[in-house]
């Protein structure tokens, strides 16, 4: 039990180590929106980012894309936040709870109509989407949602979980039919968020780490490849309280006017060039399914999936793209964002999608492409892979056979060397040493997991991809909280670029008068 609670340790902080830096995934009206969350709540910004995309796509009200392939893509997500017991997973799901149920208070939707479900059983879940095709379900147990599978019967378990696949991906009518009773679903549109344990999550998936054979044959389905997984360690909270920013919409506006855009069953398309973009990545993932069909049924699954997310979260990250651009454009009729009130919802109710809204572009689908690329290396460490070579990890110290001492010298000398890039591939000629590539790769993942650096791709190489280890600079150190909090309060209320030009101007007249003041040619900017 102890190898095991250190193998998941070492999985997790693997997968940390994994920044997402959303600034590169959302734009700047977005990005204001979650991270004036993140820093009032202290919780994890990825947490909240996944549970906000998630309830997004419930409010478009069954929203698809005609996208790259044969058939329509239904706009719908399911989830796990995967943290320890203080890493506050229940914060996110209570957040986006609470504004949910504010847009249908507004609205005036009872209660007992409510779209946020809350069932403990299939036989629950079934019944309520016969009622209401468009769910929210939040678990906020991840053993709670894995207790539905055969709850009433245990040979049932089968065919639950594979009703539950047929819900990501539904038809127009879905059947769940029982000997004493069968239940008709029209269009059935559920989105789920779950927050489970390191152990409940890694259980779940059908890779390495599953022990007992049991397991792996109920994984094999593939179900839970299907999720995206945000994994976070509890972060070290601000002294200070952080007061809401009321000029930044919360996430009540933002679901209220998603919702108002989508009174109609919408369809999104891409332009020319994001549909060649999109060909191109999934071509990639169909063949890096296809090479490991034969190998590794987990790895070919993963690549498969990977295949529908990455144009579910392009159409997930246009619509909270134009949706938020929207919202801040209604900051000078609006004087607060504190609470939802009636003014905001006249104003949305004159709020229509025109056609350019409906056209996704190239630079929302690379940025769907990183963050789908990004939530598969997730699920690949989780299952003990490594995300770069697919190889299985286990917990040792993984440099097979070769002394302590040379791994030691080697480790100096990268940590010496002159150049803040290296090479995997320059290594075995520079060494002289007889140790494979493999070998050296496994010791630039030990200094990755010490915090000496990043393992990168590159294509700045002759044949396949490269793999490049990155040092961390010595003169680099952690933030702190409070200095973070600063750099991103600066790029929330950062201003345009005009205003930008005036200021560098201003700062460049500043530094002449003390260059002349000195005699000094300063030629800096």
């Amino acid at each position: 039990k102890s190898t095991e609670k250190c193998e998941r340790n070492r999985r997790i902080k693997q997968c940390v180590s994994e920044k997402l830096d959303l600034r590169l995934i959302l734009d700047e009206n977005s990005f204001a929106i979650i991270n004036d969350i993140a820093q009032t709540t202290n919780g994890s910004i990825d947490y909240i980012f996944l549970t906000t995309i998630v309830t997004l796509c419930h409010w478009t009200m069954g929203a698809s894309l005609k996208g790259a392939q044969a058939y329509n893509t239904p706009l719908i997500l399911f989830s796990i936040l995967c943290g320890g017991s203080s890493s506050k997973k229940s914060a996110p799901i209570r957040i986006v709870k609470e504004a949910c149920e504010a847009v249908e208070a507004l609205d005036g939707i009872p209660v007992n109509k409510s779209s946020i479900n809350a069932s403990v059983n299939m036989e629950s879940l079934c019944c309520e989407l016969e009622k209401q095709p468009n769910l929210l379900q939040l678990w906020d147990e991840l053993a709670v949602f894995l207790g539905i599978f055969g709850s009433t019967r245990i040979d049932r378990a089968a065919y639950d979980r594979g009703l539950m696949c047929e819900f990501y991906s539904p038809t127009g009518i879905v059947r769940r039919q029982l000997v004493t009773r069968h239940n008709v679903m029209i269009k059935p549109c559920l989105n789920i968020i779950a927050a489970g344990h390191p152990k409940r999550t890694i259980e779940c998936l059908s890779g390495a780490g599953s022990k007992c054979q049991d397991q792996k044959d109920q994984n094999e389905d593939g179900l839970f490849n299907r999720f995206i997984i945000a994994v976070a360690y509890k972060y070290r909270p601000n002294r200070e309280t952080i007061e809401p920013n009321n000029k930044i919409p919360k996430l009540s506006h933002l679901f209220y006017l998603t919702k108002k855009l989508h009174h109609n069953t919408e369809e999104y398309v891409y332009n020319d060039e994001a549909k060649k973009f999109i060909k191109d990545v999934i071509y990639t993932y169909d063949m890096l399914s296809s090479d490991k069909s034969n190998e590794d049924d987990f790895l070919a699954s993963c690549y498969q999936k990977s295949i529908e997310r990455v144009e579910r979260v392009s159409l997930a990250l246009h619509i909270l793209k134009i949706c938020s651009r929207r919202l801040f454009n209604m900051v000078e009729d609006i004087e607060s964002f504190g609470i939802l009130d009636d003014r905001f919802k006249t104003i949305c109710t004159e709020q229509e999608l025109s056609e350019a809204d409906h056209v996704i572009d190239y630079d929302t689908c690379f940025r769907a492409s990183l963050l789908t690329k990004f939530y598969l290396n997730q699920t690949k460490m989780l299952a003990g892979y490594d995300p770069l070579t697919d190889n299985i990890l286990v917990n040792k110290k993984h440099t097979m056979d070769v002394p302590e001492n040379e791994v030691k010298h080697i480790k100096k000398y990268i940590e010496n060397h002159p150049s803040d890039r290296i090479l995997l591939s320059s290594l075995p000629a520079n060494l002289k040493r007889k140790i494979t590539k493999d070998q050296y790769f496994v010791i630039f993942r030990e200094m990755e997991l010490e915090g000496k650096g990043k393992i990168e791709e590159t294509n700045n190489v002759t044949g396949p991809k490269g793999v490049v280890f990155v040092k961390k600079k010595k003169t680099d150190h952690q933030p702190s909280t409070s200095s973070t909090t600063n750099q991103q309060q600066a790029s929330v209320v950062s201003t345009t670029n005009e205003q930008a030009t005036i200021a560098l101007t201003t700062n460049q007249q500043q530094i002449n008068q003390t260059s002349s003041i000195n005699n000094q040619e300063t030629n800096e900017p």
